[in-house]
């Protein structure tokens, strides 16, 4: 079985497209965060639901995703909590109930059966080595996936694969090359691409956002992260 694992999208429909243009893939897992930043939270959302009803899709919800959900702060970090404010507020006056109530369906958690291995999914990457990760409490699935933090790696804690696919659409290494991790036969391998960048920035421009929030997601999706 061919397994396409994603995460954080953040309503950035050119970089999941261009992801989708080069894999076939039975099953879609993701790891959270839908919506948030990015000016095409409907597209990436119906995407994901008509994946869902079809049976392929496996997800949880992100920290975005929830905060768009239930009108709340994401308790991101500081620098990113004024975009985040911002672009949730767009973000609930152009979604309907029905793609609200689908991120509202998303699990925090999900453990599951694949292929014949056994898996864990979660979004915020704070529970993965630190608590799930210790040699003392290796976890007991052969793949932990996790997102969060926009940045791949592949790692063995005993018999578990860690994978943190990226992000599929607001990568934050310093690399504007969206990234993504593919999983066949037991094996994990992270995978980048490039997108049409202009293409979500002229996307953005319509979306009628403070200039300032502009020019700062713009910069991000740029860089491929934040300039220090």
């Amino acid at each position: 079985m061919r397994i396409l694992v994603t995460s954080d999208i953040h309503a950035n429909w050119y970089a999941l497209e261009a992801i989708l243009s080069k894999e076939s893939y039975e099953r879609f897992l993701f790891l959270g965060d839908i919506v948030g930043f990015g000016p095409n939270p409907r597209e990436c959302i119906r995407f994901l639901l008509e994946l869902y009803e079809k049976g392929v899709f496996i997800g949880v919800r992100g920290d975005d995703d929830n905060a768009v959900a239930y009108g709340i702060n994401c308790q991101c970090s500081r620098e990113l909590n004024v975009i985040s404010r911002i672009t949730r507020e767009w973000s609930e006056g152009v979604l309907t109930g029905k793609e609200i109530g689908f991120l509202r369906r998303l699990p925090h958690k999900n453990s599951f059966e694949l292929d014949g291995f056994t898996f864990k999914m979660v979004h915020n990457q704070a529970l993965n080595l630190e608590v799930l990760g210790s040699e003392n409490t290796k976890p007991s699935v052969d793949f932990l996936l996790v997102g969060h933090s926009h940045r791949p790696f592949i790692r063995r804690i005993g018999r578990t694969t860690v994978i943190n696919p990226g992000s599929a659409g607001q990568p934050m290494d310093l690399n504007p090359c969206v990234s993504y991790a593919i999983i066949e036969n037991g094996r994990a391998t992270i995978k980048r691409t490039t997108y049409d960048i202009d293409k979500a920035i002229n996307e953005l421009g319509k979306t009628r956002l403070p200039k300032t929030i502009l020019k700062r997601i713009t910069s991000i999706l740029v860089m491929g992260g934040i300039q220090r």
